[in-house]
């Protein structure tokens, strides 16, 4: 009687083990964790971003709209304004070269100059550096509110596929991510700390930290100050996420004052060929 009640409790856990490897994950999860995937393996990139931002002081979203290439690591970026206010200017940033300055061809000069990325001229009335440009620091900020709503075991109330559309003649996923514990918080900031590094650490965005405390500059020392910060980058966020590449070629961005980002990705490559010569200032078709 007991070696048959022992067989029959091994193999109902025999059973439950079996289910539980073989149970698939929501169609949710699967959206997503291809797309984290997506955006953390691709090593290179070509895009048009058309972007709009909210400034302060200032009722509509800012528009702009930028030409970018991407190369991962070692991080290399070029960038044409392809729209006013400053249409035809160039950026082309090398790790590791040029003191850590980009050349910059302004569209109203005929000479290139460096700056850095993070400097005034570079960053003024922009939400992120040329740093930033590509998917990767995208790919961060979902997975960490992944591992956040798996820890409070809330995924299926934070992350939401709510069907497909059709965007721009690509076929995408909608995927809606609210975060219901979103609110406002203090940071003290460390000696040395700045704008930029506060926002990497916290996974928030600089535009935050610079709107609610005022702050200019992405470079300045914030050593001392209590700043006022979200807790997370977005209180709600709606990604199309493009079925063929499973990259988010739509991007809004909203706090509790509404759409603070926007940003729609168009004629994305990934994994693009990129000559020699492609991160060089002497490259076909560029100005500097």
């Amino acid at each position: 009687m007991k070696k048959n009640l022992l067989l029959v409790l091994l193999i109902v856990a025999s059973a439950a083990l079996n289910f539980s490897a073989t149970t698939p994950d929501s169609q949710t999860r699967t959206i997503v964790n291809k797309m984290i995937k997506a955006m953390e393996q691709y090593k290179t990139c070509i895009y048009t971003m058309k972007s709009e931002e909210r400034l302060p002081d200032m009722k509509e979203l800012r528009g702009g709209e930028i030409f970018t290439k991407v190369n991962e690591s070692p991080r290399k970026t070029y960038m044409k304004m392809t729209a006013d206010p400053n249409k035809g200017t160039e950026v082309l940033y090398v790790e590791g070269e040029n003191n850590g300055k980009a050349y910059v061809k302004s569209s109203k000069l005929f000479f290139s100059i460096s700056l850095a990325p993070t400097g005034g001229l570079l960053t003024k009335d922009q939400h992120h550096t040329l740093l930033s440009a590509g998917f990767r620091l995208v790919a961060r900020i979902v997975d960490a509110g992944i591992k956040r709503s798996d820890t409070q075991g809330r995924f299926d109330e934070v992350f939401k596929y709510v069907g497909d559309v059709t965007w721009n003649g690509r076929s995408c996923y909608k995927l809606i991510i609210e975060d219901p514990t979103w609110t406002y918080t203090t940071y003290k900031a460390q000696k040395g700390e700045t704008m930029l590094t506060i926002a990497q650490k916290l996974l928030i965005s600089e535009y935050s930290i610079a709107d609610l405390n005022g702050v200019k500059s992405f470079e300045d020392d914030l050593g001392g100050r209590t700043l006022k910060v979200p807790t997370s980058y977005a209180k709600k966020s709606v990604f199309y996420i493009d079925k063929e590449n499973n990259f988010p070629v739509f991007q809004e961005l909203t706090d509790d004052r509404g759409v603070f980002e926007r940003y729609q990705f168009f004629n994305l490559k990934i994994d693009p060929g990129f000559k020699a010569d492609e991160f060089t200032k002497g490259f076909t078709g560029y100005n500097f």
